[in-house]
């Protein structure tokens, strides 16, 4: 039994709600709060001990609650397990009866009493915020706990569930990693057994978290004692055998500092930073962070894009270092292209040579063809998703629409594509891509490098315009100007109109560097 302090407001709040009537002054001397849980969570004080507790008088105990700061939730709740208390004063009888009179005469006038639909919505209305502070409490306790486990190899962080999976491979094999239920920020346990992947949700309870019967004040000592003693975690006899480590591609957020914005896009923006490696070796890197408290769905969307670039090695395509996963915002790690986007290079330096132009096409081309070898669809290839590298190299970028591993997709919405880049099939047929439609979107994009990026494809047109001649089977564009044969040749045929006779990148590539032998790919082999 815990007593509990009286807030300074006590009565006023009391007063307000209508409930003074069932009072009586004795009842204050006793108050009493059955529930230490509730206590706890909403971080009602206690006080002294029993002799202490009966030397202090009413106006003592209400004065030394002063410095507390219980809501009007807390103050509505002891206000209703007071006006539950039976009284111990002589005269209680008599005067539960006056209170009883004068609170039936307050319930009959509805300016001054509060009657029953009212005071049960106003309940309902304590009972949500409730719900929203302990649920807030819960997250910020998960939050933290997830933290202090960071110098653990076995802890994963915020990886999702899919990406965990593939490092489970023996029975026994477990991670550690933060997850979402319900809206909730939650701890579990991924561990193998008899070939299947069990998702085990830590709980918390009177401050120890346990797994089945098992109870500890900190995780990590939960964990070790599982497995030091061969305890199950389920029913069935799963155990905890085998840590698996964080790979070496996973930082932890205090091995990066985060400077300037260079950038943003749909799910985060685009940072300078340093990344310190665990040799001491500090890297300018780009960091894309996660926007923000993502859902769970979102941030597996925005580590799809990680993932997919681990597969890469290139120099016409921008490298992955690593990730950095354990904690709020989620952050990508990559390689620092100090010369910015090919678009905004073009549009800031008009004078550079058409041989330079060339090189860039060539370089983007050997890139696309070293990804088209890798079953790679990238789906969204423009000058805006090409980076200059530091030896003025052209390199492929943003891989958050790409898919791998597939001949074609569809889609069934294009609102957020760009209606330029398009091909006519991705247009005519559901949202179709597939690698012809990036060599078409390559194509469009040699118009860009050669007209220096002056104005969007199709000028002049409007996107319903521009739709409706990417859909005519003309000619969509002309090359610019300045554009030289072998480019107008290689843009032409990027135009074809039917995508089984378009050429693909290693045609492409073969007609812009004759001399070169076309990249390999990298296929992907399931763990």
């Amino acid at each position: 039994m815990s007593v509990v302090l009286l807030p300074v407001n006590f009565i006023d709040c009391i007063r307000r709600e209508g409930q003074w009537g069932n009072l009586n002054r004795p009842s204050l001397k006793k108050i009493i709060c059955t529930n230490y849980d509730f206590c706890l969570a909403m971080n009602v004080p206690e006080y002294g001990n029993r002799s202490k507790r009966k030397a202090m008088s009413t106006k003592t105990r209400i004065m030394r609650t002063q410095k507390s700061e219980l809501s009007g939730r807390e103050n509505y709740v002891l206000m209703k397990r007071l006006t539950q208390c039976p009284s111990r004063n002589k005269n209680s009888s008599s005067a539960k009866t006056k209170s009883k009179t004068k609170l039936a005469q307050k319930s009959q006038d509805s300016t001054t009493g509060m009657d029953a639909a009212a005071l049960k919505k106003k309940e309902e209305e304590f009972a949500k915020m409730d719900a929203a502070a302990l649920k807030k409490k819960e997250e910020e306790f998960a939050k933290k706990a997830g933290n202090s486990l960071q110098m653990n190899e076995w802890y994963h962080g915020l990886m999702p569930r899919e990406e965990i999976e593939e490092m489970l491979h023996a029975d026994g094999d477990f991670i550690v990693r933060r997850t979402e239920v319900g809206g909730k920020t939650r701890l579990a346990v991924s561990v193998m057994n008899k070939s299947r992947i069990r998702h085990i949700l830590l709980m918390l309870s009177d401050g120890q978290w346990s797994l089945r019967n098992l109870k500890m004040r900190s995780i990590k000592s939960l964990i070790l004692e599982h497995v030091k003693q061969r305890i199950p975690v389920q029913a069935d006899g799963t155990l905890l055998q085998t840590p698996v480590p964080r790979p070496d591609y996973y930082f932890l957020h205090d091995h990066v500092l985060v400077k300037d914005q260079i950038g943003a896009g749909a799910f985060g923006d685009v940072h300078i930073g340093v990344l310190t490696k665990p040799d001491g070796k500090k890297v300018e890197v780009a960091i894309k962070k996660l926007k923000g408290l993502m859902t769970k769905k979102q941030r597996a969307i925005f580590m799809k894009e990680a993932k997919l670039m681990r597969r890469f090695n290139h120099p016409n395509i921008v490298n992955l270092l690593g990730v950095a996963p354990q904690e709020d915002p989620v952050m990508i790690l990559l390689e620092l292209c100090p010369n910015g986007s090919l678009n905004k290079k073009l549009k800031s330096s008009p004078s550079i040579p058409v041989a330079k132009l060339v090189a860039y096409a060539t370089d983007a081309a050997r890139g696309m063809c070293y990804l088209s070898a890798s079953t790679v669809i990238h789906r969204d290839i423009a000058a805006r998703n090409c980076l200059i590298g530091k030896n003025d190299e052209a390199k492929i970028s943003d891989f958050g629409l790409s898919v791998a591993d597939q001949d074609t997709i569809s889609v069934d919405k294009l609102r957020q594509m760009p209606v330029r880049w398009l091909a006519p099939e991705t247009l005519r047929l559901q949202g179709q891509f597939s690698t012809k439609t990036d060599v078409w979107s390559f194509g469009v994009m040699l118009w860009e490098i050669f007209s220096r990026c002056k104005s969007d494809p199709y000028p002049g047109m409007t996107n319903a315009q521009a739709r409706m001649k990417i859909l005519s089977r003309e000619l969509p564009m002309s090359p610019p100007e300045e554009t030289p044969d072998i480019v107008c040749r290689v843009m032409n045929m990027c135009f074809t109109q039917e995508s089984s006779n378009r050429p693909n990148f290693v045609d492409v590539f073969k007609i812009l560097s004759p001399d070169e032998k076309p990249p390999e790919g990298e296929h992907h082999v399931e763990a």
